[in-house]
């Protein structure tokens, strides 16, 4: 179960890809992909909290990976770094 609110999730998404809330054509792939998301970072050892920092963490990766979907450009280097570092508070000694 997801430790984020799957709904204010989903209209983040929605509001960053400047989709209008009332069109749902698109959010069971939306949503397909925020889970991919979600398990992406718990792959990198990041286990998401209900913290706003990593509400948008997961926002924004769901975002660059929809509107990367068909590029071969890596990730841009705000996004790895942001992600280092939460990858770092959660693991620091």
């Amino acid at each position: 179960m997801a430790t984020y609110d799957e709904a204010t999730a989903l209209a983040l998404v929605k509001s960053r890809l400047n989709i209008l809330s009332t069109n749902t054509a698109l959010d069971d792939y939306l949503f397909a992909r925020i889970e991919a998301a979600e398990q992406e970072l718990k792959g990198n050892g990041i286990a998401l909290t209900d913290s706003q920092d990593d509400m948008m963490l997961l926002v924004d990766l769901t975002v660059w990976q929809y509107q990367n979907r068909d590029s071969s450009a890596g990730m841009p280097e705000w996004l790895r770094l942001r992600r280092r570092e939460r990858w770092l508070r959660q693991h620091d000694p």
